[in-house]
């Protein structure tokens, strides 16, 4: 009987300090939890940021070097479809992983006082430059992002079935276009380029870029 009562004084002895030392270590219910880093927030969200825009290239040449490996340019249905959710998905993701941005400021012609509009705008009397606004850094983005899910879903799309002209009927060329539009794949590849710069220039999601020899890159702030 003594024998039992020493383990069990021993075990108590043992379990105190342990549940001692996690409630130091986990903080008590309503206890305040150290502080994070200096810097350490703005660091993983801005990390968050370059994982999301990964999540958008990665699929988005997949299928561009898919359809470069096919003798028409077209991609198996399979891999069409997995690629066009995947990237539709990265930049969903992307999206929410930008900051909220504050409304942009209005920017006068030389000369004229800034007034930010209030209401509907007012027609600008004759002969005066009217006010624009700048862009928000999250409209180049979503207007990227519009873009490149458009060149996605045309790269992405099933190859047109060919059609056999019936017997005795004349074909006659077709008028060629104005302006040629880029291929699909090629188009692919520049909306990327273009909401990646859209996400890294376009305002504050990012840090500015100081790499020496580097051009003098706007938009972006560090």
């Amino acid at each position: 009987m003594r024998s039992a009562q020493t383990r069990v004084a021993r075990l108590a002895a043992l379990a105190v300090p342990a549940a001692l030392g996690l409630t130091l270590l986990t903080g008590a219910p309503g206890m305040a939890r150290p502080a994070a880093a200096p810097g350490l927030d703005a660091a993983a969200q801005q990390a968050g940021v370059l994982g999301a825009l990964a999540g958008v290239t990665q699929p988005a040449t997949e299928l561009v070097a898919l359809a470069a490996k096919s003798p028409d340019g077209t991609v198996p249905e399979a891999d069409a479809t997995r690629l066009r959710t995947a990237v539709g998905a990265a930049i969903d993701k992307l999206q929410a992983a930008l900051p909220a941005a504050a409304p942009a400021a209005p920017v006068a012609a030389p000369g004229l006082p800034v007034t930010p509009p209030v209401g509907a705008p007012a027609e600008p009397p004759a002969g005066v430059p009217a006010v624009r606004a700048q862009a928000a850094p999250n409209d180049l983005v979503a207007t990227a992002a519009a873009n490149l899910r458009k060149s996605v879903d045309q790269l992405a799309a099933p190859a047109a079935p060919a059609t056999t002209p019936a017997v005795g009927t004349t074909v006659l060329p077709a008028p060629a276009p104005a302006a040629v539009p880029a291929a699909p794949a090629e188009q692919v590849v520049k909306d990327t380029v273009n909401l990646v710069a859209a996400t890294v220039l376009g305002g504050t999601a990012l840090p500015k870029p100081d790499l020496a020899g580097l051009p003098a890159l706007p938009g972006a702030t560090g």
